[in-house]
This record gives C-alpha cells, structure tokens and sequence, in this order.
C-alpha cells in the first residue's frame, strides 16, 4: 500500500513536464495531454525507474553480505539466448536444467505467436515482443522514458536513441553489454 500511495503521489504537480500519451492514444482521457492517466503513468514511471537506480546502485556497489548471493538477468538476453541465459540462471543456484526445461524455455521464446498483452505467459516470438516499443511508442514518449529512467537504463545496458531513425530501425540494436 505504501508503495502505491508513493506512485500515486510521486509527480510534483509544480514541474512542468509533457504529456507522456500522445493526444490520439487510446489511453488518452478526455482532458487535454490524457489527464488522470498521464499523472499516474509519470508518477509511476518516476517512483518505478528511481526505486530501480537505488537497487542497481546497490547491485553494483554491493555490501559485503550480499557479494555473490544475487543475479542480474535481462529479459532481452533471456530471448536472444534462452538455453544460455537459463543455465547462467539455474548453475548460479546450483541446479542442473532439464531437457525439458530448455524446451520449454525456447517453445515460450520463438514460439509461432505474438501478445499484445506483455504477461500473458504463452508461446510466442519474443523477439517481436523485444522490439514492440519500438513501433508502439512515439519518439517523445521514449525519450520522456529516457528522461525518468537514464540511470537504471545505463547500469542495464540498454542505449538511449539518438533519433526518430534510430528507434525505426529494427537492424540497429540498442543493447550493450550491462554494467553488473
């Protein structure tokens, strides 16, 4: 609950910031730049990406207590090598994967289908699914994204775009290798 009420009262209505849904999105409200959706949504994305720098930080520069006991995994490198990323995974806890296990793990990450629905735990192309921001979001949300969450974005590896280009162009990747 507490973190809730945090995200609910995290934007500062005194700092002028633009609207992070376009005018046409669906999400738009009523009210001019999306209303009570574009307050939560900013609220959210800044508790959300400033809760994530604090652990990263964490992560990085840990305490001794917590040296070797924790495991950085992105979802993106979980898509481009599951049966690599999930024996990483499975040997740092000090179990063996299964056959059936690594099955699994590339039936959910190349399957035949697509979500639109981002937790919906199917068979799917993760690797459309990786890049759907790409084509969902206008160049001023990402870089409003990129203003909220620059700091767990660089410690992740994930690079800023440059450009409208940049975001259109599924070739270009915009991963590097994470700082943890």
């Amino acid at each position: 609950i507490r973190e809730s009420l945090q995200v609910v009262r995290s934007r500062d209505p005194r700092i002028h910031r633009m609207p992070f849904l376009d005018a046409g999105h669906k999400l738009g409200g009523k009210k001019e730049g999306g209303g009570g959706s574009d307050y939560h949504a900013l609220g959210a994305m800044e508790v959300i990406c400033s809760s994530m720098a604090k652990t990263l930080q964490t992560a990085l520069h840990p305490p001794d207590w917590l040296q070797g006991n924790y495991m950085a995994v992105r979802y993106e490198d979980l898509v481009v090598e599951p049966i690599k990323t999930l024996r990483q995974v499975y040997g740092f806890v000090n179990l063996a994967v299964s056959p059936e296990m690594e099955k699994f793990a590339l039936n959910m990450t190349s399957g035949p289908g697509y979500s639109s629905k981002p937790f919906v735990v199917s068979a799917r192309n993760a690797t459309q699914a990786l890049s759907a921001w790409r084509t969902a979001l206008s160049y001023q949300q990402i870089k409003q994204v990129e203003e909220y969450c620059h700091q767990p974005m660089a410690l992740l590896g994930y690079e800023r775009v440059g450009s409208p280009e940049d975001v259109k162009d599924l070739s270009r990747t915009l991963l590097r290798k994470p700082r943890l």
